[in-house]
């Protein structure tokens, strides 16, 4: 999908069946899912990613909205807080983790 007339884009993520089709992301909200594709557009392929409130904006996600939903994405597995930013007023440091597979 792509709002390019050739289809063609830069960047993009590839989404597997199996992640589709598991009970845990079926059972995340909307929303959670939504921002979890953005982290893995964010991520750029790797493991690690920021996901600070004005990247989030441009994607249209609340700063309110964007806490509630990486703490679903952290209790369902999908991710987790690799440092913590609270302390020195800078953006978390995310992993994404494959303990949603353990259904």
């Amino acid at each position: 999908m792509s709002a390019a007339t050739d289809c063609k884009e830069n960047r993009f993520i590839q989404v597997g069946d199996t992640l589709l089709h598991s009970i845990k992301f079926k059972n995340l909200s909307p929303a959670a899912k939504v921002l979890y594709f953005c982290c893995a557009m964010e991520s750029a392929g790797r493991q690690s990613f920021q996901m600070p409130a004005s990247c989030a904006e441009k994607y249209g996600i609340a700063p309110r909205s964007l806490r509630r939903q990486l703490k679903e994405l952290e209790d369902g597995g999908f991710i987790q807080v690799v440092r913590s930013g609270k302390n020195t007023r800078t953006a978390n440091d995310y992993q994404f983790c494959m303990n949603w597979r353990n259904e």
